[in-house]
């Protein structure tokens, strides 16, 4: 007889097998992986096996199914950098994952600016999938917040992405430009002027023209018509294009909503409960 899949991994990384069901909670209130459980740096590589164990994703085996879970946020704990593209590889295949859509960003905060280089690898790897790529956008603005004397290396990642708007997926430029946005990006403004006037963001995401400049402090509601507000998805947006700087964004972007409604998980566990996909748009004053 064959031993279990699950009895291939050896302590202490086996230990996150029997932590059972994951909360979605602050990140200071996560679980001291390092202190509680005694991983270190050594156990990267076995951590990021079962991070990306695909018979642990579907698993519907109780508490083993939550390890994924467990893995990433020690992955975060231990700043384990070369853990970000498997991670948004996984993306890649369960794009509507919520427990992944919600995290992921709080794992890239959690490493901090060590991550910069692999986010940036990971926004311009063509061979992820838009969302996959549009993930790190979030955990840059986080990692910003967090670290405020790292808010101009963020906003350089960001802005060498937006560069290539021509070539990005109109969503991730979105993206770009609501992250931008939050980070109060001044210095992008020509760049997200020429993304626009290219009709290549989607504007459901950072909102329309009209509505970066109102968020720039470039114009007010009452230079625009109902109809600036409506998202275009690359109309002819070259009738009012700022030429003055800019000053005054929002801030809650990528912010983890404070009520969740709960579906009926699948994957992780029978019988217990995760968010419902969460709103990745950015959100409207």
């Amino acid at each position: 007889m064959s031993e279990p899949h699950t009895a291939t991994y050896q302590p202490p990384v086996a230990k996150l097998l029997t932590m059972g069901e994951c909360k979605l909670t602050k990140i200071e209130d996560w679980q001291d992986y390092l202190q509680d459980v005694g991983l270190t740096a050594a156990d990267i590589p076995e951590l990021i096996r079962m991070m990306t164990d695909r018979k642990l994703w579907q698993s519907e085996e109780g508490q083993e199914a939550w390890s994924v879970v467990h893995a990433w946020r020690a992955l975060g704990q231990l700043k384990a950098v070369d853990a970000i593209a498997p991670l948004l590889s996984q993306w890649g295949q369960s794009e509507d994952d919520d427990w992944l859509v919600c995290e992921a960003p709080s794992v890239f905060q959690v490493m901090g600016i060590d991550a910069l280089p692999a986010l940036a690898a990971a926004m311009a790897n063509q061979s992820l999938n838009e969302w996959a790529r549009s993930g790190p956008t979030e955990g840059l603005v986080n990692i910003a917040e967090q670290e405020p004397e790292h808010r101009a290396a963020c906003v350089e990642v960001l802005m060498r992405q937006l560069e290539a708007y021509n070539d990005n997926p109109e969503l991730l430029n979105g993206m770009l430009v609501a992250a931008l946005l939050d980070l109060n990006g001044v210095e992008a403004v020509d760049l997200i002027e020429q993304a626009y006037v290219a009709r290549k963001v989607d504007d459901s995401i950072p909102g329309t023209w009209a509505t970066v400049q109102i968020e720039l402090g470039l114009k007010t509601e009452s230079d625009f018509s109902p109809a600036d507000f409506r998202p275009q998805f690359g109309s002819d947006l070259s009738s009012a294009l700022p030429m003055a700087a800019a000053s005054g964004f929002g801030a809650d972007f990528g912010k983890m909503p404070q009520q969740l409604d709960l579906k009926p998980l699948q994957g992780f566990a029978k019988g217990v409960s995760k968010p419902a996909k969460r709103n990745k748009k950015k959100k409207k004053k």
